[in-house]
């Protein structure tokens, strides 16, 4: 776990708890009331809720808003002894990527699946191969697919990640980071635009001729994916996979075979059911 949690009291605002997760660098703040844990507070929970319904409260800076208008209650713990597998299980079960950890009331740190993922690299070496973890059913797209179909495949498949591939080989990713993170418009040339060639119809035994080129305004997969993309070999030790993606504080690799060519994805939560199963 990691030790001291960093936590605000519940009427703190969410400029507040922005401010702690841009200070510190994380992604999640414990909210306490009277020194006890009462709910946290992730970066899903405040773009999630905030973009939800028409409550007028959701209209106000955030400044004005109370944390305890979006934070999520009935808060999951575990006491300091609880076992890692308990931990990564409960993970698993819930659908969660933190877990407060406490004893007698009081808050005494935070595990995480980072936490798990590092304690699966100390102490799972040489336990599976990774094509023994890997998804292998992957939800693929091209570069030129519009960023409203990678979107719309992330919400049919209930995933939060998509990987661009040329052919059989994976050439980039696209994540529900990237997207929430993305600046669609240009501030001096406005957004992104793609010229599209439109093509009549060859006459018999003739060649295809271009009828015309129009630039229109949309951006694709290509304009946003990761193209510096960080990938694991099928054969490799899951622990070198796994060190690879907290190198790099990623939660997911694309696995590849010798020719490079795409043969699934493994996922932080790969890991962590590979922790329960042992």
């Amino acid at each position: 776990m990691q030790s001291p949690v960093i936590a605000a009291e519940s009427d703190a605002t969410l400029e507040r708890i922005r401010n702690l997760m841009i200070k510190n660098d994380i992604s999640r703040v414990v909210i306490l009331e009277q020194g006890k844990p009462v709910g946290i507070v992730t970066q899903k929970d405040m773009a999630r809720r905030l973009g939800e319904g028409r409550a007028p409260w959701r209209r106000r800076p955030i400044d004005k808003v109370a944390c305890s208008r979006v934070m999520t209650k009935g808060l999951i713990t575990l006491p300091p002894d609880a076992e890692v597998k308990e931990a990564a299980k409960l993970m698993i079960e819930k659908g969660i990527s933190s877990i407060p950890v406490v004893e007698n009331d009081s808050l005494v740190g935070i595990i995480t699946t980072t936490d798990i993922l590092r304690a699966y690299v100390e102490n799972m070496e040489g336990m599976y191969k990774t094509s023994e973890l890997m998804t292998r059913d992957v939800i693929t797209a091209n570069r030129n697919h519009t960023l409203a179909h990678i979107v719309e495949l992330m919400v049919e498949n209930g995933i939060s990640r998509v990987v661009i591939t040329d052919g059989a080989e994976p050439v980039g990713i696209v994540t529900a980071t990237d997207l929430s993170l993305l600046e669609l418009e240009d501030p001096v040339l406005g957004i992104k635009a793609k010229r599209v060639l439109y093509v009549r119809k060859p006459e018999q035994g003739g060649r295809p001729k271009y009828r015309y080129i129009k630039t229109l305004p949309f951006v694709t997969a290509g304009d946003v994916m990761s193209s510096e993309l960080i990938t694991a070999n099928e054969n490799e030790d899951s622990a070198k996979a796994a060190q690879r993606m907290l190198t790099h504080r990623i939660s997911s690799l694309p696995v590849v075979d010798d020719n490079f060519e795409l043969q699934g994805i493994v996922t932080k939560r790969d890991i962590l059911k590979a922790m329960v199963e042992r």
